[in-house]
């Protein structure tokens, strides 16, 4: 029984940890968005006539 809430413990900070990367990643991510202009949209090709 202790090896499982052992587990269950190691999981639970395991999560924190992965929990505070990807939230620092995207605010980084978003942080350097922010700072790059707007991507200009893409003009539309004409077709060839048939």
């Amino acid at each position: 029984m202790a090896d499982a809430e052992k587990q269950a413990v190691d999981v639970r900070k395991n999560m924190a940890r992965l929990r505070e990367l990807r939230e620092a990643k995207e605010a980084a991510d978003a942080t350097l968005r922010a700072s790059l202009p707007a991507p200009t949209p893409t003009k539309r090709k004409k077709k060839p006539p048939q």
